[in-house]
């Protein structure tokens, strides 16, 4: 018996087939449809104490000021907050209605928020100062806090830093 497994003809297919598909990836890479994955911006920021002391009713955390990387953009970015002793995190996200970072919004309030003149456009660039507040006393004073600057689109964090809130 002299059988063969795969014809001729199915065999040529499945190898013009895997030519063309090669020359598709190929062209795709080449051409740029294929993107490459970006790497998330760079930023450095300096952390330091709020002038307020923070109270019963809350009130300013501190203040975070962008001092070298690249320009951020509000809605690219989200803060998390770390209460170091209890490990509790809060996380804030851009509202571009109110134009500040907020926690748990409820739409009538929340709990916390970031705020600053320098954002409202959106955008936190070099210089910037964004000032950290709770409307709900959640962090006591002499806490440490580490905060956490998240670049949304790639989930990479890329600041990390800590201050004692007093």
């Amino acid at each position: 018996m002299n059988r063969k497994a795969v014809s001729p003809v199915i065999g040529t297919m499945l190898m013009v087939m895997v030519a063309v598909i090669l020359s598709a990836v190929i062209a795709g890479l080449v051409s740029g449809v294929i993107h490459k994955i970006k790497s998330p911006p760079s930023a450095k920021f300096v952390l330091s104490d709020a002038p307020s002391n923070i109270n019963s009713n809350g009130g300013d955390l501190f203040i975070a000021t962008l001092y070298g990387g690249d320009t951020l953009a509000c809605k690219d970015v989200k803060f998390q907050i770390v209460n170091v002793s209890s490990n509790t995190a809060y996380e804030l996200i851009w509202n571009s209605t109110l134009k500040c970072f907020v926690y748990n919004w409820n739409s009538t309030q929340y709990d916390m928020y970031a705020y600053g003149n320098d954002i409202k456009d959106g955008f936190i660039s070099v210089g910037d100062e964004i000032t950290f507040n709770e409307t709900t006393p959640l962090i006591k004073s002499g806490t440490i806090v580490e905060l956490r600057v998240i670049h949304v689109p790639s989930n990479s964090v890329i600041y990390v830093g800590s201050v004692i809130v007093e």
